[in-house]
């Protein structure tokens, strides 16, 4: 701001003006007392002082040749000497009030850039004199001189004050950087680019118990635990490429040789390597503790709805021998109770079916056919499965589009979500059937999705819609919302696990009111280079068969004493070994005795699956046949190349599976029995 026309003393912007250059009541300083000489020797007077003037009074920083106290206001020239531009010269002043010998005053105001007059340069004598030209523009000179050596003071001290304040700035900032170092819980390590460990904070220190000088210079990926070194180093790739690495979960090693999981985010910056690491060891403990506890109801849920349903069963085979029991029973109703018999041991199996379906263990017989056929095949007879009110649409492409899967088990899923529609609607509404193609599989409850490609089998209804609750616990065993008596809650379990075990999956979407889609993923494959004819029924009665004589391998003796039984009222001669250790002693004391193998699968030792192989190589002219309630080998192995029989099965289904094993070993085909006996 500039300062008004005239010299007013009591301004408060001259006042703040002289303030600003903190020159009042500092101690004398050399450069203002060599200026006075200079100008005092200049002008060839005896004096020469420095005076700034406060509000009050008159303040002398320099004086040469003479004493000068502070003085008031109105003494001498000074407020004169402010009040004008240019010098003031008194070559014969007589007495001045306040100072008796002085007879000669000549000086020049200090003013700042902006015009404020804060002091004066003067030169005193006691004699009468003036100042020449020269003299008068060397005292101005020096005036320049003097506020240039002001304005370099106040920006020296602006300066000095900006450098303290941002030296104090710097150390709070390092300060509270080296508590976030110090205090954070995450842990903090840096390394160059070569991987090698150039600080690690305390939470490092704490959480894996390496110190700071046992972990500086070794190399970042040595802490990894080994058999995740690989994974990590491939994980942290974007790091070479200048981007940053985010929710790295490794295993990271302890000095005491345990592990813990510590998720990273690595940043690369100024040529190093910046990884912040959060231990979620318990995180992931207390994740796997509720996993195993939900695992545990659920074993409880499916125990109970097993024990549930099986008691069912057993009370109607129980009462049902019970009766057969009975001498005086009519035929009628022996005929009568025997079909009970069969018909609950053919539920009983569909339920085992079921619940195998849903760990994925079940033996599937997967084969390439072509899904756009089956589902028109499907689609015609839906109509009796969900009733005349429900209107059954299809979308489906024209062409052919294949899948490999169990065709039986893919329309026992198809059927089961259609009945599941049903239900949802009430009887009334519409189904959906449509068939997407070529297309990834999108991630499924937090599952990763697969590029494929995959077909999508959509079954959409216009029911109620699931509530949220509800979603999440559809695909759980036994989990039902009917009522009690109209579902067994195995329908869905038997989808998803058809799904998974087909290397698919299953997604829906619902809304209570908005109905519900369930889309089934299936691998798509290449079209087989002679499609199956699906119209073509491969079926046939069982036949009468030669005796045989059968190596039968089974460590049940229940299930041992009973197969031979069947076989021998078949007309077999059946060869009991209780292992397969004891099968292929019998093989090798008579190795022409047998016609085929008959092999249980899951046994103490060598399994049935290792005893076919072994035979296939050491006895490629005997058939094996294989027979299993349930197998982990065959669930995950259906190219086990062997013949199977699913328990329970009946009489007529084992003379069939046997008389086709021995005419494809003869090469003949399945066609019509010889007769004969069998070798003793």
């Amino acid at each position: 701001m500039s300062c008004p026309s005239g010299f007013e003393c009591q301004h408060p912007q001259r006042l703040a003006a002289l303030r600003s250059y903190a020159i009042l009541d500092t101690a004398p300083e050399h450069a203002f007392d060599e200026i006075a000489r200079l100008a005092a020797v200049s002008c060839g007077t005896a004096m020469a002082r420095i005076t700034f003037v406060d509000a009050e009074r008159q303040w002398t920083k320099a004086a040469f040749g003479h004493a000068a106290p502070d003085r008031p206001l109105e003494t001498g020239f000074c407020l004169e000497t402010l009040g004008q531009a240019g010098a003031l010269v008194r070559p014969d002043c007589g007495a001045v009030a306040g100072e008796p010998d002085l007879r000669f005053y000549a000086g020049v105001r200090l003013a700042t850039s902006e015009g404020w007059a804060i002091g004066t340069l003067s030169v005193l004598d006691r004699e009468p004199r003036s100042l020449t030209e020269p003299q008068i523009f060397l005292l101005e000179g020096l005036a320049r001189t003097l506020m240039n050596l002001l304005e370099s003071r106040r920006t020296g001290a602006l300066l000095k004050g900006r450098a303290d304040h941002l030296e104090a700035q710097v150390a709070a900032q390092t300060r509270d950087r080296d508590r976030v170092w110090n205090l954070s819980p995450v842990l903090k390590l840096v390394s160059a680019k070569d991987g090698q460990v150039q600080s690690v904070n305390p939470s490092w220190s704490r959480a894996l118990g390496w110190s700071e000088e046992e972990t500086l210079g070794r190399k970042a990926i040595d802490f990894v635990a080994a058999p995740e070194r690989e994974a990590a180093l491939a994980a942290l790739q974007p790091l070479c490429e200048g981007r940053r690495a985010e929710d790295v979960e490794l295993s990271c090693l302890t000095r005491d040789g345990d592990r813990r999981r510590v998720l990273w985010t690595v940043v690369p910056e100024d040529g190093l390597f910046y990884g912040f690491g959060r231990d979620i060891t318990e995180q992931r403990q207390a994740e796997e503790a509720l996993r195993q506890s939900q695992k545990l109801e659920a074993i409880g849920q499916l125990t109970g709805g097993v024990a549930h349903d099986f008691n069912n069963l057993l009370t109607i085979i129980r009462s049902s021998v019970e009766f057969l029991r009975r001498p005086e029973l009519a035929e009628e109703r022996k005929r009568r109770y025997l079909d009970a018999v069969s018909d609950t041991v053919d539920r009983a199996a569909k339920l085992t079916g079921q619940l195998l379906a849903f760990a994925r263990r079940q033996a599937l017989k997967p084969q390439v056919f072509d899904i756009c056929e089956r589902l028109r095949s499907i689609s015609d007879m839906l109509d009796s499965v969900t009733g005349a009110r429900i209107q059954v649409a299809t979308d489906l492409p024209d062409g052919a589009c294949f899948v490999r899967a169990d065709e039986s088990q893919f329309e026992t899923a198809l059927i089961n979500m259609a009945v599941n529609a049903r239900d949802a609607m009430d009887g009334e509404g519409s189904l959906t059937l449509r068939l997407e193609s070529g297309s990834p599989m999108p991630p499924i409850r937090g599952h990763a999705g697969a590029p494929g490609p995959f077909v999508a089998v959509v079954v959409a209804d216009t029911g109620a819609g699931i509530p949220a609750p509800d979603l999440v616990r559809i695909f759980e065993p036994f989990f039902t919302t009917k009522e009690i008596g109209k579902g067994t809650g195995l329908g869905l379990s038997q989808v998803i696990g058809f799904a998974k075990q087909s290397g698919g999956d299953i997604d829906v979407a619902s809304a209570p009111g908005s109905g519900t889609r369930f889309t089934l993923y299936l691998p798509q494959v290449a079209a087989p280079s002679e499609a199956p004819d699906s119209s073509r029924d491969d079926r046939r009665e069982p036949e009468p068969q030669r005796s045989l004589c059968i190596l039968v391998v089974e460590d049940n003796l229940g299930v041992g004493r009973f197969c031979t039984q069947i076989l021998e009222d078949l007309g077999h001669a059946p060869i009991w070994a209780k292992s397969a250790e004891e099968a292929l002693t019998e093989l090798e004391r008579t190795p022409d005795r047998f016609d085929a193998v008959f092999s249980d699968v899951v046994m103490p030792g060598m399994g049935g699956v290792a005893l076919a192989r072994h035979l296939q190589i050491t006895r490629p002219d005997l058939p094996v046949v294989l027979t299993s309630g349930y197998s982990h080998i065959l669930a995950t192995d259906d190219a086990h190349g062997f013949m199977l029989v699913r328990k329970p099965y009946s009489a007529e289904q084992l003379a069939q599976v046997l008389y086709e094993a021995t005419q494809r070993r003869s090469g003949r085909g399945v066609g019509v029995p010889t007769n004969g006996r069998a070798r003793p």
